[in-house]
């Protein structure tokens, strides 16, 4: 019965009882006798029987109150360990690991995240400092210094304090953790909660995408830079020629030709090595066995290094075969083996290793390769000064060198860099100041060969009579090649830009091979240039060049096998690639084509058709 129930049950009975004493007490005395002692006795009797049933109140306002205060500290009691549950349940099922500690830094709860992330036991760590137990030895007094600067923070803070910082896991490896912490008083102490996320490898890749977009952008810049000047150098390498020949019975003449024909060599191999940082070089990939190669290197090493520097190969005899152009990786080969002789002038070891190794998604990501899969590891590891951290992320870009001024050019690891990624694979770097510098290569493994025709360089270099049609947007260029052209015998059409080369073909004019720059301005380039002559007419032959090999590896299904002369160029590889392209009965790729004036590509093209045509007739005589 409920408080206010009580005390009015109780009142009317008082005043029941009352009354009845009164009443009785006038029927046994009369109302004439008036107030007499009969009365007083009536409300005497009445005051205690008031009196118990007052008692009788407290005692049930005294049990009903100890029942209300029993059931509210049950359920207060409930209510604290429904929340622990909870808290518990939380802490156990959160991705984030969760560590509790005091305002000292002793841990107070470790998760089983916690265990996850550092290597420590929850029974190890529990009562431990947690700056003893995370944190390296060096950075310890640092830490510590931070944290109290924290904790006056993180009390006026009720969202709490987010921040970053590397921990030790108990292997002693690095983790880059990001934590989230609040602090509550409890007992007169500070307790200090905090959720800690590793982000070790979200890091790594944020850092893996900023470096591939900067690497992309100057990649960018660079290989335009290099087209441009490439046009350049093809018109003085090639006239260059035409003087020298002019002046050849004039000593001092010759000599001025000669210099100014090997600076333009230099040019020409200055632009090669931004290409090949580009990403936008013309290789020839093929099946590469990389032990053979390596041991090459080895034997060549051995001969022109100091004694000083011991060279160890370890190769895996089952290592698979690489897909990637044999030039390309002896010169880079070459390149990280000169810079690891550079690292040890006072003596060491370098040490050449192959292995095979397969990539999944994460795997490939972390080394910069192109897809998940095989790969083949080259590992070239000297015990060198190393690399200082610093600039340990700058190393491949081109023309920065840590070599004193006219030692180095800046070049040699972005060609290395370029190779690499062009032939579709990837290259990490790791070194130590004062102990060395390990550079590893992971190429593609060969799945089939690439046949390739054989002996066209050492053929006699000669010119013909067949009519070219020179497709060329920059002026200066397409006035010395058409030049060229004619001193070799050929008769030549030039044409500005596809559109006009277009226009030609249209109007019947005969030629028997389109010589076509690929990057080219006016919206059609010479890739889709020679795709829309080459459906028009099936027995053209094509002959690309360009000095911005990028569109080259992209070339369409009709001219994928159509060579590429890349430039700057000589009129000897002119007149080779030219009649390559007008007398091989095979192409780059190996694959049959048609020899010029062949008519049986256009009979085949209309057997084809007649034979689709009288199918369709059949089908709709069904």
């Amino acid at each position: 019965m409920k408080l206010r129930g009580l005390l009015t049950l109780a009142m009317t009975v008082q005043v029941v009882v009352t009354a009845a004493a009164l009443l009785a007490s006038y029927a046994v005395t009369g109302a004439a006798g008036g107030f007499g002692t009969p009365q007083i006795i009536a409300l005497l009797a009445s005051a205690v029987i008031a009196a118990l049933i007052a008692r009788l109140c407290t005692r049930a306002i005294e049990t009903t109150q100890h029942d209300q205060a029993a059931a509210a500290l049950a359920n207060q009691a409930k209510a604290v360990a429904e929340s622990a549950q909870i808290t518990q349940a939380i802490i156990k099922t959160a991705l984030d690991a969760f560590v509790q500690t005091d305002e000292r830094g002793i841990v107070l709860e470790w998760s089983f995240q916690a265990e996850a992330l550092t290597g420590w036991s929850r029974q190890e760590a529990l009562g431990a400092d947690v700056v003893e137990l995370l944190i390296a030895a060096p950075l310890r007094d640092g830490f510590r210094q931070r944290m109290m600067r924290l904790l006056p923070e993180l009390a006026h803070a009720p969202i709490g304090i987010r921040f970053e910082a590397s921990l030790l896991h108990r292997n002693s490896d690095a983790i880059l953790i990001e934590a989230s912490s609040t602090a509550l008083r409890l007992g007169g102490r500070q307790i200090i909660n905090t959720f800690v996320k590793d982000v070790t490898q979200k890091r790594a890749a944020e850092e893996q995408l900023i470096q591939a977009q900067k690497m992309e952008a100057v990649g960018q810049l660079t290989g335009g830079i290099a087209h441009e000047f490439n046009n350049m150098l093809t018109v003085i390498t090639g006239t260059i020629e035409i003087l020298a020949d002019a002046v050849k019975d004039n000593p001092p003449l010759a000599t001025i030709t000669k210099l100014i024909s090997e600076a333009a060599d230099r040019g020409a191999a200055l632009t090669s090595s931004l290409l090949s940082f580009a990403r936008k070089q013309a290789l020839q990939p093929a099946e590469i066995d990389v032990n053979e190669l390596l041991e090459e290197l080895a034997k060549l090493l051995l001969a022109t290094f100091d004694k000083k520097i011991e060279i160890v190969t370890k190769l895996d005899t089952n290592v698979w075969l690489a897909f990637a152009d044999r030039g390309q990786l002896s010169s880079a080969l070459l390149n990280l083996a000169i810079n690891a002789r550079d690292a040890m002038l006072g003596g060491g070891k370098l040490t050449l290793t192959t292995r095979n190794v397969v990539f999944g998604v994460r795997e490939a990501v972390a080394v910069g390769a192109g897809y998940a899969g095989d790969y083949v590891e080259i590992e070239i590891a000297d015990t060198g000064t190393g690399i200082a951290r610093a600039i340990l992320e700058r190393i491949f870009d081109p023309f920065f060198s840590t070599k004193e001024v006219g030692k180095g050019t800046g070049l040699g690891l972005s060609m290395v860099f370029g190779f690499v990624k062009q032939s579709g694979g990837g290259i990490k770097v790791a070194s130590t100041e004062g102990r060395g510098t390990t550079f590893t290569m992971y190429l593609p493994k060969a799945e089939t060969s690439t046949l390739r025709p054989a002996g066209y360089d050492e053929r006699k270099v000669v010119g013909g009579k067949e009519t070219i049609l020179c497709v060329e947007d920059d002026r200066d260029v397409r006035q010395y090649v058409t030049v060229q052209l004619e001193s070799l015998g050929y008769k030549v059409i030039p044409a500005a830009n596809a559109t006009e080369a277009l226009t030609i073909a249209a109007e019947g004019k005969a030629f028997d091979l389109l010589f076509t720059d690929i990057v080219m301005a006016g919206g059609i380039n010479g890739r889709e240039l020679a795709e829309q002559m080459v459906a028009a007419r099936p027995s053209l032959r094509v002959l690309f060049t360009s000095g911005y090999a990028y569109d080259s590896q992209a070339l369409g299904r009709a001219t994928m096998s159509a060579p590429l002369l890349t430039k700057p160029y000589r009129k000897a590889e002119l007149a080779r690639m030219l009649r390559r392209s007008l007398d091989t009965a095979v192409d780059s790729a190996g694959d049959a084509i048609p020899t010029p004036y062949s008519v049986q590509a256009d009979v085949d093209g209309f057997l084809r058709r007649q034979a689709a045509e009288d199918g369709g007739t059949t089908r709709s005589r069904k």
